[in-house]
């Protein structure tokens, strides 16, 4: 996959659009769709101000197989990120309860 390829499957999957994401990452709307079209590769700084926003980090961005979670999982996973780890202890508790184990 190349960056452009990468960066449409994750903001597609963030369910935002191209305008939304240049915004939000301090960019204009054309600079997300030179970058979508392989035209220009965005710097560092660029490309990190997009992850954060699409809330994915570098990593997972240059995976080799970027993660497929359904918007729902995604949006658990983005409140589970911001709990400390005293409310991360309960809730994993709580699942424990609800998900069957072997």
């Amino acid at each position: 996959m190349t960056i452009g390829e990468r960066l449409r499957f994750f903001r597609e999957q963030a369910g935002v659009s191209g305008k939304y994401l240049a915004e939000q990452a301090g960019l204009v709307p054309s600079q997300i769709y030179k970058i979508e079209s392989n035209v220009t590769k965005p710097s560092f700084d660029s490309l990190e101000r997009i992850c954060d926003v699409l809330r994915i980090t570098m990593g997972e961005f240059f995976a080799d197989h970027p993660p497929e979670l359904s918007p729902e999982v995604r949006q658990v996973v983005d409140k589970i990120q911001k709990l400390p780890p005293d409310k991360l202890k309960v809730l994993n508790a709580v699942l424990d309860t609800w998900v069957e184990t072997d």
